[in-house]
């Protein structure tokens, strides 16, 4: 039996990771009880617990590392370690949005990678050509034959891309729960948002107007077509969904997992001391949408919500003992404003009161919105946040600078929105600089230089942490229960904590024996857009022994 180590390695950058320091992601979990389904002796760690243990690699034949293009260096890094004591003989095998990357899959000295999802291309391999190891297969992909859909080799220097995954049909997604013994390999795991992928792919199948390769829209109307299954075709090619985004070509339209595993997962998780999961999709009001429709989902905005199949799960989650007695959250990420309206409001209001909730705006100028594939007008999106608020949900607003076919304008018509934002009960605004994926349809937009547009997009990131810096003011005062987590690196007489609920980084003074509790906290004071202080009111409970969470 090949044993093999699954590595996440996302967000890692050059061997560190600087941001999302709480996050547990889906994927590797995934990938990990898939491989043990088909007769591997698979485990997951993070990277930060492989890089610098030998003892952990010697313990395995294969290493296998999920990561994204931005954490090239630090698996670079750790190949490097894996190499020196094997050379050859221990396979490497890529994984995750990463491989996507031609530049990246030249840079990186692996044997096989897996390009998109696994699931079609790991029934192929292991149950239908029964293959036992990834050597054997390595051995029998030749340089000169035929390399399969979603698999990459390498062989002598030589780079043999077989192109992106198919996607897996419905009965092979899901075939197994995530794995869950891996997240408590993760540093202060008990406090971290731990991502449970409830819905695979995404609805929205517009299209950008043109691409930055020079492609353009013919008007064709086949991406607004009523014949649902039409919309997956492009007769100039142009790739599916927002222009900067590859989810709908990776995995397609949304595929909608089975209730009963979703729970069942989010159980087991609880059980190891869990207390924050995030129910994972590029959007959760197309929780069963797809079984409202025998087309391919590819209309992001009808048929509307299934908002039964979404209560049924909303239901059964807010019922788990941990979450009834208060000791465990559970959060949804995001949602598109053209499915909100005031009776998904109201539902959702009703199981996450006091969460949050994101929603891409990226720009408020409308016909920005229209030529990157954005399924919703800025208004849209306003509504959607006004309904929100309404219901006691805490909106969180994604925004995005630096996109192809942005104007000076645009970035102007953003700015004058902002204050809108605020009066709407916008909590915080998330701007982020357009970064070309590959394989999208903006893969080849090139960095913007002039001086005029580029002083009105230091403008909005001033304006931005301005509002959320106003907007952490707000919680002077404020009383919440913190999962406390670690040291503060940069100064260890502090301690850094993470809202149950949602909210800001809340560093309090304290000692490290409180590392692993649940305190009551006042806010007292704001550090940054991001941080904020607080001081402990009292001890509610612990969550693990601190001379296991260090």
């Amino acid at each position: 039996m090949e044993r093999v180590l699954v590595v996440d390695a996302n967000a890692r950058l050059k061997g560190r990771r600087l941001t999302t320091l709480d996050v547990i992601g889906s994927g590797p979990r995934i990938v990990t009880a898939l491989l043990n389904y088909y007769g591997f002796d698979a485990e997951l760690y993070p990277y930060e617990r492989v890089i610098g243990d030998r003892d952990i690699l010697n313990r395995f034949d294969v290493l296998a590392v999920s990561f994204m293009i931005s954490d090239v260096k630090a698996v670079e890094k750790l190949i490097n370690l894996w190499r020196k004591d094997r050379g050859k003989e221990g396979l490497v095998v890529l994984g995750g949005p990463g491989t996507l990357s031609v530049k990246a899959l030249k840079l990186l000295d692996f044997d096989i990678a897996f390009l998109g999802e696994v699931e079609q291309v790991f029934n192929e391999f292991f149950a239908i050509r029964r293959y036992r190891s990834f050597k054997e297969i390595f051995e029998e992909l030749q340089p000169q034959g035929q390399v399969p859909r979603g698999v990459a080799v390498k062989k002598k220097d030589m780079l043999l891309d077989g192109g992106v995954a198919p996607w897996a049909p419905r009965e092979l997604l899901f075939k197994v729960i995530p794995d869950i013994n891996g997240v408590k390999m993760y540093p202060f795991y008990w406090a971290c948002r731990v991502y449970v992928e409830i819905v695979r792919g995404c609805s929205n199948f517009k299209r950008p107007l043109t691409t930055a390769n020079g492609r353009s829209c013919n008007s064709c109307g086949l991406c607004l077509s009523q014949r649902l299954a039409d919309r997956l075709r492009c007769p100039v090619g142009i790739p599916p969904g927002c222009g900067y985004c590859s989810v709908p070509l990776i995995h397609g339209y949304p595929k909608s997992r089975d209730r009963h595993s979703i729970v069942e997962e989010v159980r087991r998780l609880l059980d190891i001391g869990v207390t924050r999961i995030v129910l994972s999709a590029p959007d959760f009001l197309d929780y069963g949408r797809d079984l409202k429709t025998e087309e391919p989902l590819t209309d992001p905005c009808n048929p509307p919500p299934n908002i039964d199949a979404i209560e049924k799960l909303l239901k059964d989650l807010t019922s788990l003992e941990n979450v009834v007695d208060g000791k465990a959250s559970i959060l949804v990420e995001n949602v598109k404003a053209c499915l909100v309206d005031d009776y998904v409001a109201e539902v959702l209001g009703r199981y996450l009161k006091g969460t949050a909730i994101y929603i891409g705006l990226e720009s408020c100028s409308d016909k920005l919105l229209e030529a990157i594939g954005r399924p919703n007008t800025c208004r849209d999106v306003l509504e959607a946040i006004k309904l929100l608020s309404k219901h006691g949900i805490k909106p969180y607003v994604y925004l995005m600078h630096g996109l192809p076919l942005e104007k000076t304008d645009d970035i102007i018509t953003t700015l004058n929105t902002i204050p809108m934002l605020q009066q709407l009960g916008v909590e915080r605004i998330i701007l982020y600089k357009f970064r070309p994926l590959p394989r999208t349809a903006f893969s080849k937009a090139k960095r913007r230089h002039d001086e005029e547009y580029l002083k009105f997009v230091e403008l909005l990131k001033n304006r931005v942490k301005e509002f959320n810096e106003q907007m952490k003011q707000k919680l002077l005062n404020r009383i919440m229960d913190v999962i406390i987590a670690s040291e503060y690196p940069r100064n260890r007489r502090y301690l850094v904590s993470y809202p149950l609920h949602h909210g800001p980084v809340v560093l309090i003074r304290a000692s490290k024996r409180f590392i692993g509790c649940v305190a009551r906290v006042r806010i007292v004071d704001v550090i940054s857009d991001r941080m904020v202080m607080g001081t402990i009111l009292y001890i509610k409970y612990r969550i693990v022994n601190p001379t296991t969470s260090l």
